[in-house]
């Protein structure tokens, strides 16, 4: 006896019609920190593969490549076997070699599971994966040379990029954008104004301003709702990054907000088009988003 299995929320549905119970399956992929403080080409995840196999024989029962937006897919599992579930990712400068990989525990699948089984797949960079470095930053004190304006008594760093509605970000966006947290990482910082050329909100709360910038490329780091300057700040995963929002009311992070509403969204991490913006922040305007931060 086998069962459909829908990732990353699974449904295990019975081959024989008096099985009509539904089992709900996630996966959770701990991806582990690796960069040291060094700026090198950020690497794009383009495609997720997973295979579901017999954890003590290694036969591999179903196999499928993950929605690119969801990370989600669907397998054929059998009952009351120990299965695990082996990740893997790829990339498009590299589409033959995998970049990052991890394989679960073991868990079995049986008529009687809970309604919730979570998977837990712990992932680590592939060492044979070809990465070009191309700037090593050192503990020493670096100098911001790159977007920012330098005064005696003031240093501000810029990221600043236009983007179209229906576009999703390019891979150079995208790559510019990491870039400038790598950057911002090697400073303490005052003070941070997010939104578009034409409306920015700011927050001085330095504490919450640092821990975020240190905290960028954490997926388990966020925080909701954070009240600073008179809006609400948040901080969480969306889509394959991080989104940093503020809002007049307290939401939760991947919010897609109204035209009328005083909210500023910037996600050009998400992987789709919807990137954030100033009020609407799904298949927003055209804009400028922008990140301001001072010291």
């Amino acid at each position: 006896m086998k069962f459909i299995v829908s990732i990353l929320i699974l449904l295990l549905l019975s081959c024989e019609s008096q099985k009509e119970e539904d089992v709900k399956v996630s996966l959770t992929y701990n991806h582990e920190q690796t960069r040291q403080r060094s700026i090198r080409t950020p690497i794009v995840v383009s495609k997720h593969t997973i295979d579901v196999k017999d954890y003590n024989y290694k036969h591999i029962y179903d196999s499928t490549e993950l929605d690119s937006s969801t990370l989600t897919g669907t397998v054929e599992v059998p009952v009351d076997v120990n299965l695990e579930v082996e990740y893997k990712n790829y990339t498009l400068e590299q589409p033959q070699i995998h970049y990052e990989s991890g394989i679960s525990s073991p868990f079995t699948v049986t008529h009687s599971s809970p309604p919730t089984t979570t998977v837990t797949i712990s992932v680590s960079v592939n060492p044979d994966y070809p990465v070009q470095e191309t700037e090593t930053v050192d503990n020493e004190t670096t100098e911001c040379t790159e977007n920012c304006i330098v005064d005696s008594d003031n240093v501000t760093l810029v990221w600043s990029d236009n983007f179209t509605n229906g576009v999703r970000p390019t891979q150079t966006q995208t790559n510019t954008y990491i870039a400038f947290w790598d950057n911002a990482s090697n400073y303490q910082w005052d003070n941070i104004s997010i939104g578009n050329t034409d409306n920015m909100t700011l927050c001085d709360n330095s504490t919450l301003v640092n821990n975020t910038i240190q905290n960028f490329d954490n997926a388990t780091y966020e925080f909701k709702g954070v009240y600073c300057n008179g809006m609400y700040w948040t901080f969480g995963k969306c889509g394959w990054g991080n989104e940093i929002s503020a809002h007049d009311k307290n939401v939760a992070d991947c919010a897609c907000k109204k035209t009328s509403d005083n909210s500023y969204t910037v996600r050009p991490l998400i992987g789709n088009a919807n990137w954030g913006g100033v009020g609407k922040s799904c298949s927003a305007s055209n804009q400028t988003l922008q990140v301001i931060l001072k010291r």
